[in-house]
């Protein structure tokens, strides 16, 4: 019989593991990190999670806490009810799991602690689970030329939107994975923020429609896909299959295991083929409106496989662009101006949340 050497009463905890090891990238005038632990409950019974610390593994620092209203919008059980909104708790039902989706900011430490506060056998029996502490890849992310030309792009990415690329997890090949980590969706506007130039239900009246879409980098083009319809209405847009849902696309191998992948392009626009040598600002499609999408734009991220879904999604920086403003609020994109941030020149950094840009 299994026991305790030390007589101690033992109660079970969670499984938990980091998918994806940390990596820097240079952001917002700093730097920043984008990671998951995954944490799961083999128990029979259902687990309550009370607050997550995440901390600087060589001096103990607590760098960012999650408890209250910030643990339940950033814990995310995968099956399973919610937790009442005011209960400051996230319950981990028996063999679930639950994601906690982190964000962090710099300065930023070399290695990451976290302890995880948690009831265990009872609801008066207080624990603490601490978790050995992950490096932070020092590695430079890979820089891209910019993905499209003159013009005026909002790049709309935010980690806190429920279906957003960041929080949608895919399971095929036997592994769960974020492709979609750092990706960024590129819309065109014009200096009053709309997004079209007539009927906003027709995606050729989109702003940024059949825009020429560039290559990041010099590069061989690992995949393409061609030849899916557009649906002739925005509002009317349907559903699509699993791996569909980048409509037609190229992705091009960077080398050292990375692909950047430029997704939703028109259909029969695009003009390079898989195998291809291609340089950096060569044409290679233009902007559309295929697939799964909410209305015309470019789909940008970076990952560690040339299948769209298939991929841990990885930081990328842009080399050169124009920070103009951005959206606090992302649904006044359309029908609003931006907010002014002045004229902010960056170079070799991933686009903030919702910021407005200028690559020429």
């Amino acid at each position: 019989m299994l026991g305790s050497a030390s007589g101690e009463t033992l109660s079970e905890s969670f499984d938990i593991s980091i998918p994806q090891r940390p990596q820097i990238v240079a952001t917002d005038g700093g730097t920043g990190v984008r990671y998951e632990l995954h944490v799961t409950n083999f128990t029979a019974m259902p687990r309550v999670v009370r607050g997550i610390l995440v901390t600087d593994a060589d001096t103990g620092k607590v760098i960012k806490s999650f408890s209250g209203r910030p643990l339940q919008a950033h814990l995310v059980p995968l099956t399973g009810a919610k937790d009442d909104p005011g209960s400051a708790r996230v319950t981990i039902q028996p063999g679930t799991r639950a994601v906690l989706y982190v964000e962090l900011t710099g300065p930023l430490p070399r290695r990451i602690g976290h302890m995880v506060d948690y009831v265990g056998n009872c609801e008066t029996c207080p624990a603490r689970l601490e978790i050995a502490a992950v490096a932070v890849s020092q590695a430079a992310p890979v820089t891209l030329a910019p993905p499209l030309g003159a013009g005026t792009w909002a790049a709309v990415q935010s980690p806190d939107w429920p279906r957003g690329h960041r929080r949608v997890i895919y399971t095929l090949g036997g592994k769960a994975r974020i492709p979609g980590r750092y990706a960024i969706d590129w819309v065109g506007l014009d200096d009053a923020g709309r997004t079209t130039r007539g009927d906003a239900d027709r995606p050729g009246d989109a702003i940024g429609y059949d825009a020429p879409v560039l290559a990041g980098a010099d590069a061989r083009v690992a995949a393409v896909r061609d030849g899916m319809a557009e649906s002739a209405s925005i509002e009317r847009n349907p559903a699509h299959a699993l791996g569909d849902g980048s409509g037609n696309y190229v992705a091009l191998d960077l080398g050292q295991g990375r692909y950047a992948f430029y997704e939703h392009l028109r259909s029969g626009s695009i003009s390079v083929k898989a195998g291809q040598r291609v340089r950096r600002g060569e044409v290679i499609g233009a902007l559309g409106f295929s697939g799964d999408t909410t209305g015309p734009h470019l789909h940008l991220h970076v990952a560690d496989g040339f299948d769209p879904l298939k991929a841990e999604g990885l930081p990328f920086t842009i080399d050169a662009y124009t920070e103009i403003g951005r959206y606090d609020d992302i649904g006044a994109l359309g029908s609003k101006p931006w907010q002014s941030t002045g004229v902010m020149r960056k170079s070799r950094e991933w686009p903030a949340s919702n910021v407005v840009v200028r690559f020429r």
